[in-house]
């Protein structure tokens, strides 16, 4: 699947725990399984990790970018790979949100 870009600033959420590089370099080729689509959002998210982590990424957000979107539900992304300028975030295993980047409208 090709990246789209479209000059996006991700923006740090105040109190998350770990750091972007740190959390793509922790979490960044693990695979994402196609999830389910709700309202332009195409949602992928990684099975439980060994330390109850999983991660998270939401492709699109509206009619322009989910048309231009080539999904295979059998093919796995990873945040390396598609995460830049998209919705990711990362839970722990009590389900708080230790890492997020949001896009900048």
């Amino acid at each position: 699947m090709g990246k789209i870009k479209f000059g996006i600033k991700v923006v740090k959420e105040k109190d998350q725990i770990m750091e972007d590089e740190e959390t793509y370099g922790k979490y960044g080729d693990t695979p994402l399984y196609f999830s389910h689509y709700y309202n332009f959002l195409f949602i992928f998210k990684s099975v439980a990790l060994e330390n109850g982590d999983q991660i998270f990424l939401q492709l699109g957000g509206n009619m322009e970018k989910v048309s231009a979107l080539v999904v295979d539900a059998d093919d796995p992304m990873t945040l390396n790979e598609n995460g830049e300028d998209e919705t990711a975030f990362v839970k722990n295993k009590e389900k708080k949100v230790i890492w997020k980047q949001t896009p900048e409208n």
